[in-house]
């Protein structure tokens, strides 16, 4: 019998939200605007959220939105390999063969 080299991840997501009103040329750029200034809290180390109209609000992800679990198929040096589809039809076998398929190796992972 094969033996694989899996990793187990558990993804917990967290949400919260916030409504603003963004004057810009398109949906997209409103949106962008919105990315930008969240992007730009977080280089603040900060949950308010502000735009340069004055708009602002406090964003902390603290409600449980869901959690996924789930494996994925790793090469002899660690390297992620694919994902494993449990609902989809079984591939056929192939166990870890020392071939590395170019995909990164998962770090160590940090609280946010």
């Amino acid at each position: 019998m094969p033996t694989y080299r899996l990793l187990l991840v558990e993804e917990i997501v967290e949400s919260d939200c916030a409504e603003f009103r963004v004057e810009a040329a398109s949906l997209r750029d409103a949106a962008n605007i919105l990315v930008d200034a969240h992007a730009d809290a977080g280089r603040k180390d900060s949950n308010w959220v502000s735009l340069p109209d004055g708009q602002s609000a406090h964003i902390e992800p603290n409600d449980l939105d869901r959690t996924r679990v789930y494996c994925v198929l790793l090469d002899d040096d660690g390297n992620e390999v694919e994902e494993i589809d449990l609902d989809g039809p079984a591939p056929s076998p192939q166990p870890s063969s020392g071939a590395t398929s170019g995909k990164r190796k998962r770090g160590p992972r940090t609280g946010r």
